[in-house]
């Protein structure tokens, strides 16, 4: 569960702002989720203060709130990421394709 809440924070965060990692995040659980259930997982924008966004989300199955996050997004320039040898390398993999 947590992991999906953060999945889907985190992406609302990054098309917020690209790109975003997490800062942190709390999970309150609120009732069991059985294994084979469809579920919904929601994400809203609360506010942001300079770099951070702060991101609440919950999953549900449809009907009843099973867990509840709340979650704080960093935005890190992607010049950070692209300083990595990790970073560089998939930067050139990108333009390769491009190149294609």
């Amino acid at each position: 569960m947590a992991a999906a809440l953060d999945e889907a924070c985190g992406l609302l965060a990054t098309w917020y702002r690209f790109p975003a990692v997490t800062a942190r995040i709390f999970v309150r659980y609120r009732q069991p989720v059985s294994i084979n259930t469809e579920l919904l997982v929601r994400a809203r924008l609360v506010g942001e203060r300079g770099r951070r966004l702060h991101v609440d989300g919950e999953l549900t199955d449809g009907s009843d709130v099973l867990a509840e996050a709340r979650a704080a997004f960093l935005h890190v320039p992607l010049e950070h990421f692209l300083a990595t040898p990790e970073g560089r390398a998939s930067a050139d993999a990108w333009r390769a394709r491009l190149d294609d």
